[in-house]
């Protein structure tokens, strides 16, 4: 018995051991996410002139936790790129299954939740794309490393329009700070946070005193002014203005100005439902007027497919059950004409010996039929009968060589 209780228990045991592992694979040991960069482009050579960055994305089947991350290696100053916002990590159908979260030069999409829909979907697969824009720190320099899970995969030659990786615009120098051409214009762009930024930049003339208002969002009161090509921090000169009130500022223009410009420090909200929003502003009495439309700053794509369930096996179609054919009706045989018989010969006196007798001979009797044996017989039964016996003894021997000796206190019980 207690041989018994020892195998018992120690399967148990083995059972309760294997159960973390089964029950790990689908947390700590789920594989990565497969990522790739399939095409990357820069559309010019200057500052927050904008980086396209896509690729593809594959996974054997979606686990919580797999990730992969898109990123870039630093230059002297810093990034050479930042990230323009995070974007929802999305399927074909719609489905989220994560977030794609930007921070600074970092992308990072993460799988926080899988659908009932494709919790047993395998080979998932799709794409992805991402906006980012070239920052000061690219100043000087001709190209960028974009990295993979921190592996460097591909470089993006600033300029690059194509991505063929050949600059094709702004090609003159290598990156610089952006453009400061002379214009009068209100723009806007989106933020990560969905709402909309607005800059607003005119002609300046040095000495001039100029009045700038804003009929949609609170003014700050710094103002750059460049006085070279672009806005380079060396040839530009920054000014505090006067406050008239929130949407009102006044200052005159420094010596050697060409251009100014002023950013609204608040952030516009797109009213829901819309997906653009309009701004007004006047310097010195000429207006200007700019509609953003907000722009997604990234997204993905993917799908999987499910396993065939299989087909069931065919039944088996019964073979027809012969039938037996009617009989085919015969035509009776006719009866025999009767005939005349022929006459009978008539009796002659011919005398006959008798012929000897002899004394019948005793005849054995015929045999009686014999039923068939269908029955065991004597003998049989107490073969099968003894081995039975056999066998339960044999049985008890080998439970008995099994438990061992019984302990003293099962002999006195």
């Amino acid at each position: 018995m207690k041989h018994k209780i020892w195998a018992a228990g120690a399967a148990l045991t083995i059972a309760a051991m294997s159960l973390p592992y089964g029950a790990a694979y689908g947390a700590d040991n789920a594989p990565e996410i497969k990522a790739e960069i399939t095409k990357a482009t820069s559309s010019s050579r200057q500052t927050s002139s904008e980086v396209n960055v896509a690729g593809t994305w594959s996974v054997e089947r979606l686990a919580i936790g797999q990730q992969f991350t898109v990123s870039t290696v630093p230059a002297e100053s810093g990034a050479p790129f930042r990230w323009a916002a995070s974007f929802p990590f999305t399927l074909n159908d719609g489905s989220v299954v994560g977030e794609c979260t930007a921070d600074e030069a970092t992308l990072t999409c993460k799988v926080t939740q899988v659908p009932a829909a494709y919790a047993d979907k395998t080979n998932v697969k799709g794409t992805w794309w991402a906006r980012a824009r070239l920052q000061d720190a690219a100043v000087g320099t001709t190209e960028g490393t974009i990295t993979l899970n921190g592996e460097a995969v591909k470089k993006l030659v600033w300029g690059d329009k194509n991505g063929e990786g050949t600059c094709t615009s702004d090609c003159d120098g290598p990156a610089h700070y952006e453009y400061a051409e002379p214009s009068n214009i209100k723009f806007g762009w989106s933020n990560d946070n969905g709402t909309v930024g607005w800059g607003i930049k005119w002609i300046a003339t040095p000495g001039t005193e100029y009045t700038v208002k804003d009929f949609d969002t609170k003014l700050g009161t710094t103002v750059r002014c460049a006085k070279a090509a672009t806005w380079d921090p060396a040839t530009t000169e920054v000014i505090t203005a006067d406050r008239i009130d929130d949407n009102t500022i006044k200052f005159t223009a420094p010596e050697g100005s060409k251009t100014c410009i002023t950013y609204p420090p608040e952030q516009m909200k797109v009213p829901e439902g819309q997906t653009s929003v309009t701004n007004h502003a006047e310097i010195n009495g000429l207006k200007l007027e700019s509609t953003a439309t907000v722009r997604s700053n990234g997204g993905t794509d993917g799908d999987g497919t499910v396993k065939p369930t299989p087909a069931p096996a065919p039944t088996p179609t019964p073979e027809p059950t012969p039938t037996t054919p009617a009989p085919t009706p015969t035509t009776p045989a006719p009866e025999p004409t009767p005939t005349t018989p022929a006459p009978e010969p008539k009796p002659t006196s011919t005398p006959t010996t008798p012929a000897p007798t002899t004394e019948p001979k005793p005849t054995a009797p015929a045999p009686q039929a014999r039923l068939a044996k269908t029955g065991a017989t004597t003998s049989g039964l107490l073969l099968m009968i003894g081995a039975i016996m056999g066998g339960a003894g044999a049985g008890l021997l080998i439970l008995r060589l099994l438990e061992g000796p019984t302990t003293k206190e099962e002999t006195e019980l």
